[in-house]
C-alpha cells in the first residue's frame, strides 16, 4: 500500500507539489486505538474508538481545515453558524475533481477500509473520516439532538450492518420516534470515494441532502410511527 501512495504522489503532485496526494504526504493519521474489521472488536474496544473520536474531533477538524485550505476550500464560519451549503457544495465538487486520482479499485475496497489503520499508504481513509466528522459537526451545531455514539443495535449486528459497533451520528429515540436515527457518515463518505465511476456520485450532492434532512428534522418525521387514524 505504501508504494501505491508513493506512485500517486509522483503522478499527481506536479512540479509545484500541489496535488492532493502531495498534500496528504504529511497528513496526520486518524489514529483510533483499534483497527477493524469491527466484527472483531469487543464492546470495550468499540467504546475506546468512540472516545478517541470525541477527544480528538476538534484537532481532526483543524487538520482537515488546513488540508482544505491548501486545496482552495475555506471552512470559515460554516462549521459554526454560517451557511453550510456552499461548503458542502465545494466538498462535493472537490471530491469529483480530486478523489478519483487517489483510488485504485483493485487495491482499495470496502474490506480494505474496514480493516484499515488509516495511516501510511492508507492515509486517504484518515482524510475521509475527517470529512465525515465535518459533515457530522455541521449537523450537530444546527440540531443538537444528534450526537456521536456507537451503533449498538443488536438487529444491525445480526444483519451484518457495517455501522454496528462503529462511531456514527445518532439521534436517540424520543417522542413519537420509536427507534434511533443512525447516520453512518463515514460509510457515506467512503462509499463516494470507492465508487468514483458512479454517475450519481458526480451529479447528486448526497452529502448536502443528508445534512439538510438531518437539520430540517426530515429523518425524525420518517422514523416516527405513523399516526393512528381515528
Amino acid at each position: 500500500m505504501a508504494g501505491w501512495l508513493d506512485r500517486l504522489r509522483r503522478s499527481t503532485s506536479g512540479p509545484a507539489g500541489t496535488g492532493l496526494a502531495a498534500h496528504l504526504r504529511d497528513y496526520p493519521p486518524y489514529a483510533a486505538p483499534h483497527a477493524g474489521p469491527p466484527t472483531r472488536w469487543t464492546l470495550e474496544q468499540a467504546h475506546e474508538n468512540l472516545a478517541y473520536l470525541l477527544q480528538h474531533r476538534d484537532q481532526r477538524l483543524q487538520v482537515l481545515g488546513e488540508l482544505l485550505a491548501a486545496e482552495g476550500i475555506e471552512v470559515g464560519r460554516a462549521r459554526d453558524d454560517g451557511d453550510w451549503l456552499p461548503l458542502v457544495d465545494a466538498l462535493h465538487h472537490w471530491a469529483n475533481a480530486r478523489w478519483p486520482a487517489l483510488h485504485e479499485p483493485d487495491i482499495v475496497t470496502e474490506a480494505t477500509w474496514l480493516r484499515s489503520t488509516r495511516c501510511d499508504g492508507e492515509i486517504a481513509f484518515s482524510m475521509l473520516m475527517d470529512v465525515a466528522l465535518l459533515l457530522g459537526e455541521l449537523i450537530i451545531r444546527r440540531h443538537p439532538g444528534y450526537r456521536w455514539d456507537l451503533d449498538l443495535d443488536e438487529v444491525n449486528g445480526r444483519d451484518g450492518m457495517r455501522s454496528y459497533l462503529r462511531p456514527v451520528l445518532l439521534l436517540p429515540a424520543h417522542g413519537a420516534m420509536p427507534s434511533a436515527v443512525v447516520l453512518d457518515l463515514e460509510d457515506i463518505v467512503v462509499s463516494r470515494y470507492l465508487h468514483p465511476e458512479y454517475k450519481a456520485n458526480k451529479l447528486l450532492n448526497t452529502w448536502a441532502q443528508v445534512v439538510e434532512d438531518a437539520v430540517s428534522g426530515r429523518y425524525e418525521a420518517a422514523w416516527s410511527a405513523p399516526a393512528r387514524s381515528s
